[in-house]
């Protein structure tokens, strides 16, 4: 790709697609929030905890972890997790270790959660998968598992078995 941009700034052609990225992408969350609550009344927040617990073993992790996996700050969750569990969507308890807690799925979180599930599976699929075939659906998922794994190699050289400087 040329690039016709000064050093260390982005090419013409690589803002547009980052540019259209974003917008897609934002557009897609908006819409799949905006689907999930009006079907569910859950918001796009408490859908993904619930989903974040719902696919583990028993259905409840370490409250530090679970941040970590939604990439959110401890305030943010704490915050969050006080209105799921109002609502009787999760419970917190202490980990027995100082201020360590444990959130887990109560059965009301498990059935609402399983409830809204198809709601999710629809709206992804109408604002998101209808817009790629097959083919551009395997390429976007190499692109993003590459992007999410930090692996340059992959993202600018295509897959590594297919290099001449593979192994």
């Amino acid at each position: 790709m040329e690039n016709d941009a000064p050093p260390g700034l982005l090419s013409h052609r690589e803002q547009e697609i980052w540019r259209a990225f974003l917008q897609f992408s934002e557009n897609v969350v908006s819409a799949v929030e905006r689907d999930l609550f009006t079907t569910t009344g859950l918001s796009g927040a408490d859908f993904q905890i619930l989903a974040r617990l719902h696919e583990t073993e028993h259905g409840r992790m370490p409250q530090k972890h679970l941040g970590e996996l939604v990439h959110w700050s401890q305030t943010r969750l704490s915050h969050q997790l006080t209105r799921m569990q109002r609502r009787d969507l999760i419970n917190r308890a202490s980990a027995g270790h100082g201020r360590l807690m444990t959130v887990s799925l109560t059965p009301a979180g498990r059935a609402t959660y399983t409830s809204a599930l198809p709601h999710h599976t629809h709206s992804v699929r109408t604002h998101f998968f209808a817009h790629a075939q097959q083919a551009s659906q395997e390429t976007g998922l190499q692109l993003l598992d590459a992007a999410a794994r930090g692996d340059h190699q992959q993202t600018h050289a295509g897959k590594p078995e297919d290099r001449q400087d593979a192994p």
